[in-house]
């Protein structure tokens, strides 16, 4: 036999057989890439939902804070008492002291509590998007909220039954101003403010990661 001569029928055997593979190849490679690009837009998508997540979530907590500022806002002005209630100054007729401050106070304090509502709605979302880290990152706020809604109900009761109350000691007095009335991040008088920040600053320690990606 011719060592010369080419064995047709084989050599169509291996083309046939490298076909396969490169075609099995080519298969594969696209496979490959089509799960790399799947995971980079998966990452990608998955970046983007938390990059929008923690601005939602910190959105709701400057709405907090500005709703603090709204409840804690030292000056009462005469639109925000009941028009039946005011005298031809714009001040609250005698005898009305009560009922007129406890509706400023109910109508501010809408504002802080819907800002709240959302914060807590958000809060739930934000567990399980990262998981129980945020279960306990709310709680400095709700104390700040109980107890400036306790200062502020003896405030009230106060106005409602003076004769009880007479008698408030200076330290007293002044830690109520401090909480009732918003000064300033920088104030002396103002005790407040600085654990409201605090307690935003929690929230921010947590989300700040997940948009400055």
């Amino acid at each position: 036999m011719d060592n010369n001569v080419i064995n047709w029928p084989a050599v169509k055997d291996y083309v046939g057989i490298i076909k396969e593979i490169i075609v099995a190849l080519a298969a594969l490679s696209a496979a490959i890439f089509a799960y790399l690009g799947l995971s980079t837009w998966r990452k990608e998508l998955k970046g983007k939902s938390e990059y929008e997540k923690a601005k939602d979530v910190l959105k709701a907590v400057y709405k907090v804070r500005e709703g603090f500022k709204h409840v804690r806002n030292p000056a009462i002005w005469s639109y925000e008492y009941p028009e039946e209630m005011r005298d031809h100054w714009g001040h609250l007729k005698r005898g009305t002291e009560y009922e007129g401050t406890a509706h400023v106070y109910e109508q501010r304090w809408k504002i802080l509590s819907e800002a709240f509502n959302d914060l807590e709605e958000k809060t739930l979302e934000a567990q399980v998007e990262w998981g129980p880290e945020f279960e306990n990152v709310i709680r400095p706020l709700r104390e700040c909220r109980a107890e400036l809604m306790v200062t502020l109900q003896m405030k009230l009761e106060r106005k409602k039954h003076p004769e009880e109350f007479s008698r408030i000691t200076e330290e007293e007095r002044q830690k109520e101003t401090s909480v009732l009335n918003y000064l300033g991040n920088d104030s002396e008088h103002d005790k407040f403010t600085p654990r409201i920040n605090a307690a935003i600053a929690e929230f921010e320690k947590k989300l700040r990661p997940h948009i400055q990606r």
